[in-house]
């Protein structure tokens, strides 16, 4: 299983500058990145300096809007140019009300969003990648009628689209991490490893004394399920630098990996 920088750590630093960014985390020691957002760079750019620095793409964020039967074409081709596996749709419903409003919320939009996605799926499957879902907490905290977002999306769409389970998020809905993996087996290809306390939510670090993920138990289960990827992300914005902050959450998940 390899370490990735989720890059939306440091999307203000990528926006400054894709090079020294990449260079950064290169020298960092991770093995690879999961970008986040809208493509702002050509693709030859992007891969050119991902080969330069020696780091793999493990996915990358693309919103639900690039994914549209009027934007996918597009969307694959630079994905393709790229030579990204992974399009990983990073959020539906929510506070950001993606693709329905808070009014729409119930079961029924859920089951259309699982029966777009497994749509969507095929044609990134014919395109030669994998799709898949970013969980935020409200997957987990919906309820409609016993049934969470999460039920949904794991009963009805396709195995091969994976969850990209995000620890902190999952914590953040009072949900074990170690539970949803187990929930998700054999849909478990990139995992956001994110760090999460109960005193300060997302103003934590990896493994600190206050950081509420069982790292080790994660991990394991990561193991048995054949994971390919841990994304490390840190949204903290008092830890210090965000570039500080990755290499120190790297350096703490590889001496809870040893």
């Amino acid at each position: 299983m390899k370490l990735a920088l989720a890059m939306y750590t440091v999307y203000e630093e990528l926006q400054q500058s894709l090079e020294e960014t990449l260079s950064a985390i290169k020298k960092m020691g991770y093995q690879g990145v999961e970008f986040y957002g809208e493509t702002s760079w050509p693709a030859v750019d992007v891969k050119r300096l991902l080969e330069v620095n020696e780091l793999e793409i493990c996915g990358w964020h693309v919103e639900w809007k690039l994914l549209q039967s009027e934007t996918i074409a597009e969307t694959l081709q630079y994905h393709h140019e790229l030579g990204n596996p992974n399009i990983i749709i990073p959020c539906l419903g929510g506070p950001w009300n993606v693709a329905h409003t808070a009014a729409e919320n119930n079961k029924e939009t859920w089951l259309a969003h699982a029966k777009k996605m497994n749509e969507i799926a095929v044609q990134v499957e014919a395109a030669g990648m994998t799709l898949g879902y970013h969980t935020h907490a409200h997957e987990f905290e919906d309820d409609f009628d016993g049934l969470s977002p999460w039920n949904i999306l794991l009963e009805h769409t396709k195995p091969s689209i994976f969850l990209e389970l995000d620890t902190g998020n999952c914590l953040e809905a009072h949900y074990d991490p170690v539970k949803a993996l187990q929930e998700a087996v054999g849909r478990i290809k990139v995992v956001h490893a994110k760090p999460y306390s109960l005193e300060g939510g997302i103003e934590t670090a990896i493994a600190s004394p206050v950081d509420l993920n069982s790292w080790s138990t994660i991990i394991n289960q990561c193991h048995l399920q054949h994971c390919q990827w841990l994304a490390i992300e840190n949204e903290a914005v008092t830890l210090g630098g965000k570039l500080d902050v990755a290499e120190r959450d790297l350096k703490s998940m590889q001496l809870v990996m040893k």
